[in-house]
């Protein structure tokens, strides 16, 4: 049966069109492929407009923006979740009672794809820029390659024309690796940024790793690879070290620090599928670092901004911070919505390199807002908005210091994904 058989006559339902609108280009491909098509998405109509737009020109069914009418799902064949949402979400109740089958995109992508080479990019931050070193330098190398980036969407849509042992560079969140656990799915090629974030069902970060085979890799650093013993993991697949000294101190690589450690992540992956040296070299030197990601936005008098919204999570922050400080020079503007992760290591870290922090409303700063205030030489002030965590840290700020946006936590309010806070944040930073 191909794709578009698949999908034909089929009443689904595609609940969330993803923070970046990733969901749109498998949207297309389903209502072309003839499915009877209605989206939900909690968002309003308004924000959503050009997209909705386009897919009512495309034939769209239906669409409910601002609530997700739980009495709607039983009657349809399929319901597919965009990542943000939860198979524990209260309006799934009565369709999981009758029997509806609730998918990821990644999940039914595996159920109806041929069998391919999966490399899987994890850990709690860095997937992104691992991947953006990592598949130029395959492009130039394999072909049948196709990137699952979380960002560029469009994983269905990959159904149309992937064969038989072609390759997929794929990002895997924590949410993801637990639906690939339970299809008894690993990698063959497991590229760990950092010691993974636990899946909603899993007793360990490494349980996505279980399916591996003897003829399997797992791509990480020392820290990493001593993690597994940490968590009682034993591995059957080959493990691969990576250290930054694998990049050549001739190659005009301009990174920092996290970007090297990245950076030979990528380029040990590449060594796996005979990528020449030649050709990672030339992709490294063009590299640049990605839009939201430590990004250098204005420098006013005196005081560099960096635009680091990408930020979900403890982990990304603390690099950004290791990175970007000199002698305690850091303005931090954190906060957002709760997540459920585990703060204590950047409360510890944060006095050792900031002497600033401006909080941003959410839930999960609510929770960790009396840490924080606890906190030894360190100036903790609240602001009810980006714009106005700007202006605080501007006025914190002194000669030579720099201001890290780098929220660690998932977006709140108004703003409904990182690419927006950090546009909200690069407005109020030009308009200085």
């Amino acid at each position: 049966m191909t794709a578009k058989d698949y999908f034909k006559g089929k009443r689904i339902a595609l609940i969330g069109l993803g923070s970046y609108g990733e969901e749109v280009e498998d949207a297309k491909f389903m209502i072309r492929a003839g499915a009877i098509l209605s989206i939900y998405d909690l968002r309003s109509e308004a924000r959503l407009k050009s997209h909705l737009v386009f897919l009512r020109s495309v034939g769209l069914a239906n669409y409910v923006c601002g609530s997700i009418p739980a009495e709607d799902l039983p009657d349809m064949d399929l319901i597919i979740l965009s990542r943000e949402y939860s198979r524990s979400s209260s309006f799934l109740e009565k369709a999981t009672e009758k029997g509806v089958m609730i998918e990821y995109p990644e999940t039914l992508f595996f159920k109806l794809a041929p069998p391919i080479t999966v490399v899987g990019v994890m850990g709690a931050c860095g997937k992104t820029t691992v991947i953006s070193m990592l598949a130029p330098m395959l492009s130039e190398s394999c072909g049948g390659l196709y990137i699952s980036d979380g960002a560029s969407g469009g994983l269905l849509l990959f159904l149309k024309k992937i064969r038989n042992g072609d390759i997929l560079i794929m990002r895997i969140d924590s949410v993801i690796a637990a639906e690939l656990k339970g299809l008894n799915i690993s990698p063959q090629v497991a590229v760990l940024t950092g010691v993974p974030p636990k899946g909603v069902y899993s007793d360990s970060p490494f349980d996505v790793l279980a399916n591996q085979t003897y003829n399997n890799f797992i791509v990480a650093s020392d820290e990493v690879i001593d993690a597994t013993r940490v968590y009682g993991f034993k591995p059957r697949a080959k493990m691969l070290r990576t250290k930054t000294s694998v990049i050549p101190e001739s190659w005009l690589f301009n990174g920092r620090t996290h970007d090297r450690e990245n950076a030979a992540l990528a380029l040990q992956t590449a060594k796996l599928f005979k990528v020449s040296e030649d050709t990672a070299q030339k992709v490294l030197e063009v590299w640049k670092p990605l839009k939201g990601r430590v990004e250098l936005v204005k420098k006013v008098k005196m005081v560099e901004f960096y635009n680091d919204a990408a930020s979900a999570v403890p982990e990304a922050t603390m690099a950004g911070i290791i990175s970007l400080a000199q002698n305690r020079n850091i303005v931090l503007i954190l906060g957002g919505a709760h997540s459920g992760h585990d703060y204590r290591a950047l409360n510890a870290l944060i006095p050792q390199y900031a002497h600033t922090v401006v909080l941003l409303p959410g839930s999960g700063t609510i929770l960790e807002r009396k840490e924080l205030e606890r906190l030894d030489n360190v100036d903790v002030l609240s602001a009810p908005s980006v714009e106005e965590a700007v202006r605080l840290a501007q006025d914190h700020a002194r000669s030579g210091d720099r201001v890290l946006f780098s929220p660690g936590f998932d977006a709140a309010g108004i703003d409904s994904s990182c690419k927006e806070r950090g546009e909200r944040f690069v407005r109020a930073v030009r308009a200085l």
